[in-house]
């Protein structure tokens, strides 16, 4: 992570500008969940033990209700959409490092729509810069974002690669800076390369926390409470372990393990299972987490889980013959699936839409099984609607 702070004395305008390797398997990216909305970001960056913080989107002051879609730690807000005015930026940790993309105003998805792998959204408007070009025009007419004034302002980019995010954080409405425009503010990033960028909440909302304060200088001479976030942790996370039975048909039958099976992380570690036929790998860090297993004979399966940082993660995998699919082949589309990729017992079929995942119904180490599995005709389907994802703890150690 890297901070420059540049200055135009002619105008004058001051802007922090913060770089963010994102392939560094020690970053922790943090955007506001709806029940810690309406903080300070120096206060959130505390929660959550950030080095780095900056406001989010704009905001109605009832509520603390972003304009845009929120999503926090992997859990859309009940109160926000997206809409054909605002952009977002989503992240999720994937293997050992943190994927990031920015979305257009103009596709306007459901929560359900984005990878699995999804942990937070943080929403905005304008897209200052859309595929490496600076944006040209602006509507000079909107209220929120006034983008044609110069004024505070806050924004993300991203490289074209997805190795590099920026957070910029403009001074504005005093005398030693006055702010940017939307289009001063996109040439200076267009500038420094980014591929796109995304106008957060501007005006008194615009902050930047960076280590033990702000550093930035809001336009009101304090921080003000904002509806949400994006934080930035640096440092070593702890790992979980993920485990999991590989077994015909039924993760539940004790009977019907399957030796020889090879399992896959998807950081490219395998484990070949024995006569227990369980998988075993240490050290995984916290993320959505998958491991597809394989055997002749048999479909090739995948099964994901949230990673917990410090615990046993159970991923246990249900392969089923090929002479289950006689009509189309393994694979077919005589395969069982629901909502559009559950599969098994709640294993995720890809990383896009309508993947749902299952933290419950895994057999323990002895076979043991806790509740959140059924069985129908030999097929088990561990249902995801309903369950929610383990939150981390107020410590901000991750989960």
């Amino acid at each position: 992570m890297h901070h420059e702070v540049w200055r135009d004395a002619a105008v004058p305008w001051r802007l922090h500008l913060v770089r963010i390797d994102l392939s560094s398997s020690e970053l922790t990216l943090f955007a506001t969940a709806e029940d810690e909305r309406g903080a300070r970001p120096s206060d959130y960056a505390d929660d959550v033990g950030a080095q780095i913080a900056i406001n989010g989107d704009a905001f109605a002051v009832a509520g603390y209700v972003p304009r845009g879609l929120a999503i926090g730690d992997g859990e859309p807000w009940s109160t926000t959409e997206d809409d054909a005015a605002s952009g977002f930026v989503r992240f999720g940790r994937v293997a050992e490092r943190t994927q990031a993309a920015i979305l257009e105003p103009e596709d306007v998805l459901d929560a359900s729509d984005l990878p699995a792998s999804t942990q937070g959204v943080v929403s905005g408007r304008p897209l200052l810069v859309r595929a490496g070009h600076a944006t040209a025009q602006f509507d000079c007419g909107d209220a929120v974002a006034i983008p044609c004034v110069r004024a505070p302002r806050t924004a993300v980019a991203l490289s074209a690669d997805g190795n590099t995010m920026w957070l910029a954080v403009v001074d504005g409405w005093q005398a030693a800076s006055l702010g940017m425009t939307c289009a001063e503010l996109a040439a200076f990033l267009d500038a420094r390369g980014v591929h796109d960028a995304l106008a957060l909440d501007g005006g008194g909302a615009s902050s930047l926390v960076l280590g033990a304060g702000v550093v930035s200088a809001p336009s009101d001479g304090a921080e003000r409470t904002v509806a949400n976030h994006l934080a930035i942790r640096y440092g070593a996370l702890t790992p979980g372990q993920v485990v999991g039975f590989i077994r015909e048909r039924d993760v539940f039958d004790t009977g019907a393990n399957l030796p020889g099976a090879l399992a896959t992380l998807d950081d490219g570690r395998t484990d070949t299972v024995g006569a227990d036929g369980m998988f075993n790998f240490p050290g995984v860090s916290p993320r959505l987490a998958c491991v597809t297993a394989s055997l002749a004979g048999y479909r090739t399966e995948t099964r994901c889980a949230q990673v917990i940082g410090g615990e046993l993660n159970y991923a246990s995998i249900a392969l089923y013959p090929n002479s289950d699919f006689p009509d189309a082949g393994p694979g077919g589309p005589d395969a069982a699936t629901i909502d559009g990729g559950v599969t098994g017992d709640g294993g995720v079929s890809g990383d896009g839409g309508g993947a749902m995942v299952g933290d419950g119904g895994d057999p323990g180490p002895t076979g043991c099984c806790s509740s959140g599995g059924s069985t129908s005709g030999g097929l088990l389907l561990g249902v995801a609607l309903g369950l929610r994802r383990r939150r981390r703890p107020r410590d901000g150690a991750p989960r």
